[in-house]
C-alpha cells in the first residue's frame, strides 16, 4: 500500500467552503478546504504543495542523482513522481518510465504490480472520504443553492487546472494525469446525477457538456456562415482569407515569421490541432483580444465556451511558454488604440469578400 497523502483520523469537521456560507461570507473567494480540495496534491507543482504535511523528502529516494532534475525543477505531479521513485525497487532507470514497480506487500514480500494501480486506489479513497464530507455538508447546509455551485465553480477550475497541467508539462508522469482525471469525471457525473436542481443553469450546461460530451466537439475556430462564397467554403476564398490574416499578423508584429499557411488554415478548420503551436509573439492580453475582436466581429462561429481552450491549444508565447485557459479568461480587452487597429486590420480581406 502506497500512502500518497497522510491519513486523516482526527475528529470530524467542516470544511471552510461550508463555514464560510453557513456564516453568511459570501463574498469570500479563498475557501482552503472544500470537498475533492486534496485531488489537487496529485497535479500540483512542488512550490504549491503543503510540504511539511506531506512529509517528503527526495533524499530518501534511491539513486537521486539519476533523476534528481525532476525534484529539483519541481515540476507538475510532483507527488506522483516522488512516490514512484521512492518506492521502486530492484529496476534500473529505463524500466521506471514503463509505469511497473516492486513493493513491499503485507507480508513483507516484493510484488510487481502497475504504478496505475496504487495511483488509483489512492485517488478512488480520497474521493470516497470527499464524497462523506460532501454528503454531511449538503444535508445540513442552509444555503444548498450558494454552496452547491460554489463548489461546482471551484471543482470546475481545479479540473481546468489539471488539464493545463497535463498540457504544459513534459515529464513521463503528466501521462498519469488521465487517471486523476477519471477521478474528477466520476465527481461530475455524481454531481450531474444528484444535484441538478440546485444548480444555476451557467453550472448545469458546463457540467452536462462535461458529463456528456457533444458528438460533434469543438476542436478549432470556424468562420461564421456568410451569404456569400457558400458560407466561405468555396476553397479559393478561404485560401485567400487565411493567408491575408497570416501576412497581416506576421507583418504586425503578432505572430512568428515562420509561421505556415497550413498553421492558420487549421486554426479556423475545426479540427484537432496536429502541426506546431502559433508563436504569438506579443503578450497573452493581446492574444486574448485577437479572441474578442473575432467574436465581437463576428468571423468566427460560437466555439461553445472552449475559445480558450482552443487559443491555449493553438498558441504558444516566447521561450516555449505554455499558456493557461485561465490566465486568458483573466485578461481584458485591450484599450491600446493601435493594437486594436492592428489586429482589426488581419481580418480587412475577409471583410471585403463577404461584403
Amino acid at each position: 500500500m502506497i500512502d500518497f497523502l497522510p491519513i486523516q483520523d482526527e475528529d470530524f469537521t467542516f470544511s471552510s467552503l461550508f463555514q464560510n456560507y453557513e456564516e453568511g461570507h459570501t463574498d469570500a473567494t479563498d475557501f482552503g478546504m472544500y470537498p475533492f480540495f486534496r485531488l489537487r496534491y496529485f497535479f500540483l507543482d512542488r512550490e504549491r504543495l503543503p510540504i511539511r504535511t506531506l512529509k517528503i523528502d527526495e533524499e530518501k529516494i534511491e539513486r537521486f542523482d539519476m533523476f534528481k532534475n525532476i525534484f529539483m525543477r519541481g515540476d507538475y505531479f510532483y507527488l506522483i513522481a516522488y512516490h514512484y521513485f521512492i518506492h521502486v525497487k530492484e529496476y534500473e532507470f529505463e524500466y521506471k518510465v514503463e509505469g511497473k514497480m516492486r513493493i513491499e506487500d503485507k507480508k513483507g514480500e516484493l510484488k510487481t504490480v502497475s504504478f496505475f494501480e496504487p495511483l488509483y486506489n489512492a485517488l478512488i479513497e480520497e474521493k470516497v472520504k470527499s464524497q462523506k464530507l460532501l454528503r454531511h455538508e449538503y444535508i445540513v447546509s442552509k444555503n444548498k443553492y450558494l454552496y452547491i455551485n460554489k463548489l461546482t465553480e471551484i471543482l470546475f477550475n481545479d479540473y481546468f487546472d489539471l488539464d493545463d497541467a497535463i498540457r504544459k508539462e513534459k515529464n513521463v508522469f503528466a501521462k498519469y494525469g488521465i487517471a486523476v482525471k477519471e477521478v474528477y469525471l466520476e465527481v461530475f457525473r455524481d454531481f450531474y446525477s444528484n444535484f441538478v436542481d440546485y444548480l444555476k443553469t451557467e453550472n448545469f450546461e458546463a457540467l452536462k457538456k462535461l458529463v456528456y460530451p457533444s458528438t460533434k466537439e469543438v476542436q478549432s475556430f470556424k468562420f461564421a456562415p456568410r451569404k456569400t462564397y457558400k458560407n466561405l467554403k468555396d476553397m479559393e476564398a478561404r485560401t485567400k482569407i487565411v493567408e491575408s490574416i497570416k501576412q497581416n499578423l506576421i507583418e504586425k508584429g503578432f505572430i512568428s515569421n515562420i509561421t505556415t499557411f497550413e498553421q492558420v488554415y487549421d486554426l479556423f478548420d475545426n479540427k484537432r490541432r496536429e502541426l506546431p503551436k502559433i508563436l504569438w509573439e506579443k503578450d497573452i492580453t493581446s492574444l486574448a483580444t485577437f479572441y474578442k475582436i473575432m467574436e465581437d466581429d463576428k468571423i468566427i462561429q460560437d466555439a461553445e465556451g472552449e475559445h480558450w481552450k482552443i487559443l491555449a491549444d493553438y498558441f504558444i508565447l516566447k521561450n516555449d511558454s505554455e499558456i493557461s485557459r485561465e490566465e486568458l479568461k483573466s485578461k481584458k480587452k485591450s484599450t491600446n488604440f493601435k493594437i486594436l487597429a492592428d489586429l482589426e486590420s488581419a481580418f480587412d480581406l475577409l471583410k471585403k469578400i463577404i461584403a
